[in-house]
């Protein structure tokens, strides 16, 4: 999943730079008022990306553009999102997520949670982790440690990024030369010029150091 935003950009760059082949996937959500602003952010670090490692053997093939209300629908994932949400902040996102995962379930979707977000939804003895020899490491729900409700929100997904926080990936881009790409990234879903401050992805901006860039 690759929404132009901070998480998603990092890992794209990650495998990109570790030779992969990567399918980008973005969900269009009619709500948000960013979209044009996200997709306009991935055109333009795609670009980056392919100009700036051109020694990279990566690839990444055509954005594939999925419209939330053509999404399968699944009563069971429904009501199990909303069993959740009674217990948690859980975004109304996560249950077309759990629908689209459940749609590729034979590729493991590839999620971009981080550090901050574990408490939220796991804890780290729920995950397992495996590794690939060329792309590293990765994580997926230990089936056995997990509840009944997140186990089948969260089974068809990976979280490669869950070891890792924000300000760690910005150390990284910075060390490794692509901060400038990082900079291009879009994350407020209530406007597409400046950040509204207000919106969920903006407040966690801030509860994970990264207020500065709500500037």
């Amino acid at each position: 999943m690759w929404t132009g935003g901070w998480d998603s950009t990092f890992r794209i760059i990650q495998l990109y730079r570790l030779n992969a082949t990567i399918q980008p996937l973005y969900v269009v959500n009619d709500e948000r008022v960013s979209t044009k602003r996200e997709l306009e952010a991935i055109e333009k670090i795609t670009k980056g990306i392919q100009t700036q490692f051109i020694q990279s053997k990566g690839e990444i093939l055509p954005l594939q553009i999925i419209k939330k209300q053509n999404i399968p629908s699944n009563i069971l994932i429904k009501k199990i999102h909303k069993h959740l949400r009674r217990k948690v902040k859980l975004g109304k996102q996560y249950y077309w997520l759990a629908c689209l995962a459940k749609k590729y379930k034979s590729k493991n979707l590839e999620l971009s949670l981080h550090k901050e977000d574990l408490d939220k939804f796991f804890v780290k003895e729920q995950l397992i982790e495996f590794k690939d020899e060329h792309l590293g490491s990765n994580w997926k729900i230990n089936p056995k440690k997990v509840g009944f409700f997140k186990r089948q929100l969260f089974s068809n997904m990976v979280f490669p990024l869950i070891d890792i926080s924000k300000i760690e990936m910005k150390a990284v881009s910075e060390k490794n030369g692509f901060y400038n790409l990082m900079e291009l990234t879009w994350f407020c879903h209530n406007s597409d010029k400046k950040p509204c401050g207000d919106c969920p992805p903006c407040r966690q901006y801030v509860r994970d150091g990264f207020g500065f860039r709500l500037q």
